[in-house]
């Protein structure tokens, strides 16, 4: 597959719809790119945190309240210790 696209005087240019729908690239969706040569660049969506859900398996459920209550006492702890 080979595109053409123009780069506007910003610096941007449009992906093209299929690229985006093979690389899996929605709105708001962070992409990387990489320099593979002097004249040859990659791009590839950024993955996060929360697109790996279900990658690992394991039989205890995910429990967010307990995640957000971890995070809560760790920023607590950051701040107390901080302060002193």
């Amino acid at each position: 597959m080979q595109f053409t696209t123009s780069v506007t005087q910003k610096g941007q240019a449009t992906i093209p719809a299929a690229i985006r729908k093979v690389l899996g690239i929605k709105t708001n969706t962070k992409i990387v790119f990489e320099l593979k040569n002097k004249n040859e660049a990659v791009i590839r969506p950024v993955t996060d945190f929360f697109s790996l859900k279900g990658s690992v398996k394991t039989d205890k459920p995910f429990d967010l309240s307990a995640m957000e209550k971890a995070i809560g006492d760790d920023i607590v702890k950051k701040y107390v210790k901080k302060s002193s």
